[in-house]
């Protein structure tokens, strides 16, 4: 592979900024924004293992397995770097995942999230000091642990999810994701439109074994490679152009596209290259195949191969589906821009037909004339999208250059009213009634006089009382018979002590253990990573950062071959006496391993 494919000065920048996640056109350019990711799925997405640059997912993710985001797998490629503000793995629907998401940078979603313990997030620092209040801001989630923070790790941050899952939802930091990938959208298929117009100024030669693409243009060469309606691609694809020119080929295969053939263009112009699906629907890799160069197919769904395989470039796709057991991968090789297109007449605006003035009826009183709204202030210009950092052009490629800011529109002028119609004249009222003459009273009626009080009656006499029965004498009581005496009461015997239960000194589905520190008696930072190996693959499951020494704990089912590393830091210096003291205080899986 050509050591100069891209300069790693790139990748720093990849993603989008968490508080401007909006779309910006980029003359030239067809991934626009997108360029700045991996990856673009306008829907669903599910089951990949391994994206080397950012990625953006318009539907829901989901996945019973890990997913790693911004780490090389070439040893002559630096992952994308640490960045404070960048966003790496940006979903506007849910987020489902059983194992853990590690990327380098941040995560937003629009819906629910849910990924297994250990996901671990590895943010830049921007020289100020509140890296670590703004972090916990950003990532705080309800249920979880009063004592959770972020952890300072030197040259970056680490934004840990060992209590609940955490993540920044859009609405925190008022993202409209949905408006961001509707721009993409619209700005995609136009260019997409764009090239399809574009015509071929090159030719395709059919040597049975392979597609050999000719042209001599020295900045920009079209193919057309037309393979419909069976859409079968069962051959290479090898172009003889001009050092440094743009490959654009227009790939026509009917509804369905299905690719037969293991590899797809050149590692050396992998960057210069853009395979455009113009009518597919479906595309289904039915080999494992290596993709070298950029897919813009934003209408279709793209079935990877169940053994896996890899995108070397930028992908737009409706959608991506794949087995759970797959290695599918994507790796950041952007496309360089500078595409030569002509335009595509935007679509015509309707007029709004008037419509006519309301009028009062007669013998209503008119209602009070609805005041003229006021007309809205004019928009202003955006600000110009800033040039990112100067990218090594090949020869005879011209960079490409921020877009002009466009005109605004004038103010719409605010219609006139129209009059009111005159009110009815009122009725004219009646003549005042007549009162009658006023009733006179009677004469009041005299009270009337008082009768005499009756006489009060004669006391009659008291009787002689009778004089008090005289007491009986009282009986002699009896003696109380003696009480028994009661009888002792036996000494119970005390009860025997339980035995003690034997404690079960392994747990089932726990790997732990505590690292000591070093055999040379140096303090140094280690990384404590936990694999799972499956058909010859290791999937990382768990990494845990200690400085000197600490214990750590994984949860995995007890099914399952795992492999433990630890290593020392890249930044640590190593000496021969340099080994890890580790004491494994808890093994319960079936097949374990320690490297």
């Amino acid at each position: 592979m050509d050591d100069n494919i891209y300069t790693n000065e790139t990748k720093v920048s990849a993603g989008l900024p968490y508080d401007n996640i909006n779309w910006y056109d980029i003359e030239g350019q067809p991934f626009g924004s997108a360029s700045g990711f991996n990856v673009i799925v306008f829907n669903d997405a599910n089951n990949i293992v391994d994206i080397e640059g950012p990625v953006a997912i318009g539907g829901s993710y989901y996945s019973p397995r890990g997913l790693s985001v911004g780490f090389a797998r070439d040893s002559r490629f630096k992952e994308i770097g640490y960045s404070p503000d960048l966003v790496r793995f940006l979903v506007g629907g849910n987020v489902s995942m059983t194992k853990p998401l590690v990327v380098i940078g941040h995560v937003v979603a629009g819906g629910g999230f849910r990924a297994g313990n250990g996901s671990t997030y590895l943010i830049g620092k921007d020289g100020t000091t509140d890296g670590i209040p703004q972090l916990k801001m950003l990532y705080q989630a309800n249920g979880g642990s009063q004592y959770w923070a972020p952890t300072d790790k030197g040259d970056h941050y680490i934004v840990p999810s060992y209590d609940v899952p955490r993540y920044i939802p859009a609405s925190r930091v008022n993202a409209n994701i949905p408006k961001f990938f509707s721009d993409a959208r619209e700005s995609i298929g136009y260019y997409k439109s764009c090239i399809e117009a574009l015509t071929p100024n090159g030719t395709v030669v059919d040597n049975n074994f392979e597609w050999i693409l000719r042209g001599n243009d020295p900045v920009q060469n079209v193919f057309l490679v037309d393979v419909s309606p069976n859409g079968l691609i069962n051959k290479g694809l090898r172009a003889e152009v001009p050092q440094g020119s743009t490959v654009i080929v227009r790939l026509k295969t009917g509804p369905n596209a299905h690719l037969q053939y293991g590899v797809y263009g050149e590692s050396n112009k992998i960057n210069q290259t853009l395979y455009v699906f113009e009518d597919a629907t479906n595309i289904y890799m039915e080999k494992s195949s290596d993709f070298w160069g950029s897919i813009l197919a934003p209408q279709a769904m793209f079935h990877a191969h169940p053994t896996g395989g890899h995108v070397s470039g930028n992908a737009a796709l409706g959608s991506f589906a794949v087995n759970a057991n797959s290695g599918f991968e994507f790796h950041y090789y952007p496309f360089v821009g500078g595409v030569k297109c002509q335009a595509v007449s935007p679509a015509p605006e309707i007029p709004v037909p008037e419509q006519p003035a309301p009028t009062c009826p007669e013998q209503i009183p008119c209602p009070t004339p609805i005041p003229c709204p006021e007309c809205p202030t004019p928009k202003p210009c955006p600000e110009a999208v800033p040039c990112p950092a100067p990218i090594q052009c090949p020869e005879q490629v011209s960079c490409p250059k921020p877009e002009p800011c466009k005109e605004c529109p004038a103010p719409v002028p605010c219609p006139s009213c129209p009059k009111p119609a005159p009110c009815p004249v009122c009725p004219t009222c009646p003549a005042p009634i007549t009162c009658p003459a006023p009733i006179v009273c009677p004469a009041p009626i005299p009270c009337p006089s008082c009768p005499k009080p009756a006489p009060c009656p004669v006391c009659p006499a008291c009787p002689i009382p009778e004089p008090c029965p005289v007491c009986p004498v009282c009986p002699t009581p009896e003696p109380c018979p003696a009480c028994p005496t009661c009888p002792e009461c036996p000494t119970c015997p005390e009860c025997p002590a339980c035995p003690v239960c034997e404690e079960c000194l392994i747990k089932c589905g726990i790997i732990s253990g505590c690292l000591w520190g070093c055999c040379c008696g140096k303090s140094h930072q280690w990384d404590v990573k936990l694999y799972q190996r499956c058909d010859d693959m290791d999937t990382l499951l768990f990494w845990v950062p200690i400085d000197c020494e600490g214990n750590f704990e994984f949860s995995v089912p007890y099914e399952g071959y795992y492999i433990l590393k630890i290593r020392m830091a890249e930044n640590c210096c190593k000496s021969y006496w340099c080994k890890p003291m580790v004491s494994l205080k808890n093994i319960g899986v079936s097949d374990f391993m320690v490297e």
